[in-house]
């Protein structure tokens, strides 16, 4: 009996996640890219994002016409590389 009661209540915690994910899922496309990188004017483009290690990432940037790479990782952002030739 304990195992039944058990096994519903997860049963109906799944279904209650999965109506709720089917539900959030259409309006998560337009979020997303409103809290985009690009902000108004479009000024920083994510050129490519090379995993490293677990935690860490290689970010190629253009930012203004400037081409950065970022070394970002669980302690924090570092510019590796910044082409500042025109």
């Amino acid at each position: 009996m304990d195992f039944f009661y058990s096994l519903l209540k997860v049963l109906l915690s799944l279904a209650i996640v999965v109506v709720l994910i089917l539900l959030v899922v259409p309006y998560l496309h337009p979020l997303l890219t409103k809290l985009s990188l690009k902000g108004k004017s479009g000024n920083v483009k994510v050129l490519s994002i090379v995993p490293l290690m677990r935690g860490a990432f290689l970010v190629e940037l253009e930012v203004k016409g400037v081409y950065m790479l970022i070394l970002v990782s669980e302690r924090g952002a570092d510019v590796v590389y910044k082409d500042l030739s025109p």
